[in-house]
C-alpha cells in the first residue's frame, strides 16, 4: 500500500518533471510567432487543441509505451539511460541558453506561418510533447507501481495539459495589450 504522503510526493515531482519538458512558457513565443495573421479565437481554439493533444499524447505513452517497448526487445532500464540522455542535452542547453534546435527549424517555422491550424504539428507535437516529455512519461510510469501512483501521474499530466491550455490562451491577450497603443 502506498501512503498518501509518497502518492503526493510522486504527483509533485511528475508534475514539476513534465512542465520543465514540456516548456509551455518557453514554447509561447513560438506559439505566438506561427500564429501572426490568426485571430484571439483562432488562438484560443489551437490552444485548446494543443492541450487536448498533448493531454491524449502523453496519456497514450503513459498507457501503451512499456508495452510498446516489451514488443520490440527495448528494457526501461536501457531506455532509462537513453531517455536520461536527451534530458541531459535539453538541460545543458537549457544552461548554456541555447536555441533547443530539436524542437523546431527554420524550414518548420516557415511551414508554420502558411498553416491555417498549428494546433497539433507542430505545436502539442513534437514542441510540447516532444521526446523530452515521452520519455519522461514512460520513465514515471514504470515507477508509478501502483493505481495510485498513476493517477497521480495521470493528475500530472492533466495539470500540464491545463497549464498548456491557459498560458497559450493568455498569451494572445497580452500580445493584444502589448499591439495597442
Amino acid at each position: 500500500m502506498v501512503s498518501m504522503v509518497s502518492t503526493f510526493s510522486f504527483f509533485i515531482t511528475a508534475f514539476v518533471s513534465l512542465f520543465a519538458i514540456v516548456d509551455v512558457i518557453g514554447n509561447t513565443p513560438m506559439f505566438l510567432s506561427i500564429t501572426p495573421r490568426n485571430t484571439h479565437a483562432e488562438r484560443i481554439t489551437m490552444a485548446t487543441k494543443a492541450a487536448v493533444a498533448v493531454f491524449v499524447i502523453l496519456t497514450v505513452f503513459a498507457f501503451l509505451g512499456n508495452h510498446l517497448f516489451q514488443f520490440f526487445g527495448i528494457t526501461i532500464d536501457a531506455f532509462r539511460i537513453a531517455g536520461g540522455l536527451i534530458l541531459l542535452k535539453i538541460s545543458l542547453d537549457m544552461v548554456e541558453a541555447k536555441s533547443l534546435r530539436t524542437r523546431h527549424t527554420p524550414e518548420e517555422d516557415q511551414e508554420g506561418l502558411a498553416k491555417e491550424d498549428v494546433a497539433i504539428i507542430p505545436l502539442a507535437m513534437p514542441m510540447l510533447s516532444g521526446p523530452g516529455a515521452i520519455s519522461t512519461v514512460i520513465v514515471l510510469t514504470a515507477q508509478a507501481t501502483s493505481a495510485g501512483l498513476m493517477g497521480a501521474l495521470l493528475a500530472a499530466i492533466g495539470l500540464n495539459a491545463g497549464l498548456v491550455y491557459l498560458i497559450l490562451r493568455s498569451s494572445t491577450r497580452v500580445v493584444e495589450a502589448v499591439e495597442k497603443p
